[in-house]
């Protein structure tokens, strides 16, 4: 048994690693999207950031508050149901909850969180996340979230600023 333990670790720290790696590259991607100016003969042109729609930034800020509302009520099961489909078929309830109690505990006891400015990158819909725990440190948090067959799913998650 001890055999089979030790390459799902192994696995569940190389899915950790990716999902930070992907994060940070989406994270340097969605930077670099800002209003872009190209100069020409006829004027300059804006290149508009790519906003998501309303519906977009309420459909996936509802996902976001569902699991972290999850989270407030020691719900690993709930918490785990708003991860995407693709997220879930890599990741086992118990490595996911590993993670959060070893990387993110801050989740399972905050205080109050807001869900900010949605931005679209690559197919996916970057959130940043304000939270404050009951110890009143305070957390920026960028989420990665995936719309596919009409259902919201939560791919990462990775903390990015840390105010104390």
């Amino acid at each position: 048994m001890k055999s089979l333990t030790k390459p799902l670790q192994v696995r569940s720290w190389l899915t950790f690693l990716f999902i930070t790696l992907f994060l940070f590259g989406l994270v340097g991607c969605s930077n670099s999207t800002k209003k872009e100016t190209t100069s020409s003969s006829k004027g300059s042109i804006t290149q508009p950031t790519p906003a998501c729609s309303a519906a977009e930034s309420g459909g996936g800020s509802e996902w976001i508050k569902g699991q972290l509302k999850a989270f407030g009520e020691s719900s690993p099961n709930d918490a785990y149901s708003y991860a995407s489909e693709k997220f879930r078929s890599e990741t086992s309830l118990e490595n996911f909850v590993s993670v959060i109690r070893n990387q993110y505990s801050m989740l399972l006891d905050l205080k109050s969180y807001d869900v900010g400015q949605c931005t679209k990158s690559e197919g996916y819909f970057l959130f940043e996340v304000s939270l404050v725990d009951n110890a009143d440190f305070k957390y920026t948090m960028r989420y990665v979230l995936s719309y596919v067959k009409n259902r919201w799913g939560v791919e990462g998650a990775a903390v990015y600023s840390n105010a104390n």
